[in-house]
């Protein structure tokens, strides 16, 4: 495991939410959530903030013990496997955001749970996105499943690009909860006007990514070696 491993995962988490349309929507519910609940007593916006990222973390590190310990697999075992069907995965994806961006921003959306604790909504809210946002953006996470048995060795190792990632997913939000308010809601609406751009400038990275890897590291790809 390398540090640039865990930059790339957090990198990839960064661009997990920012470019999943169908969970656009959500921002400006979460920053009017912490304009309204911010000032109540001591309670500040940095802390519900940082309870949301805590979530989105916990979530993750519950995914991560799943794919780790869970099936029992260790990561360095089924890299020859998975590795070439999780890049295949990838290519199609890829393929369907340059052809259609928005095939997958038309996936329904289930609002997190809200409830009278601001402390608790805000920790719930972190988890249940980042549950939301991984169907909402199958091409960010499918480089992610791809990625993750080829940089790490060990389970602790693909704890850690889980924590990673899931920090990762976390930082947008945390930034909203920081930035003033009219400041969050343009950034938003910018990045809902220009959604189709990103989509097909993703799917054409993650084509190039799994093409490399499906013909220069697996050679499954005919004429390959």
């Amino acid at each position: 495991m390398t540090l640039s491993g865990l930059v790339e995962h957090f990198a990839l988490g960064v661009a997990t939410p920012l470019t999943a349309a169908c969970v656009i929507p959500l921002y400006p519910a979460f920053i009017a959530y912490l304009a309204s609940t911010g000032d109540e007593g001591n309670r500040s916006v940095a802390v519900l903030g940082l309870l949301v990222v805590a979530g989105v973390l916990t979530f993750m590190a519950a995914v991560g013990v799943v794919f780790t310990f869970v099936l029992a697999e260790s990561v360095n075992t089924v890299v020859e496997d998975v590795s070439p069907l999780a890049f295949g995965l990838l290519a199609l994806v890829g393929a369907v955001l340059v052809v259609d961006p928005k095939r997958f921003s038309r996936l329904p959306v289930i609002d997190p749970p809200q409830s009278r604790y601001p402390t608790a909504s805000a920790f719930s809210y972190g988890f249940f996105f980042g549950a939301i946002v991984i169907p909402c953006n199958p091409a960010t996470i499918a480089l992610f499943f791809a990625r993750t048995p080829v940089l790490y060795d060990t389970h602790a190792e693909s704890m850690l690009g889980f924590l990673s990632f899931g920090l990762g997913i976390g930082a947008p939000l945390l930034a909203f909860a920081l930035l003033s308010q009219p400041f969050s809601q343009q950034v938003t609406t910018t990045l809902a006007r220009y959604s189709s751009q990103v989509n097909r400038a993703t799917g054409a990275v993650l084509l190039a990514v799994s093409g490399y890897y499906l013909w220069a590291v697996f050679e499954v790809v005919p004429g390959a070696g």
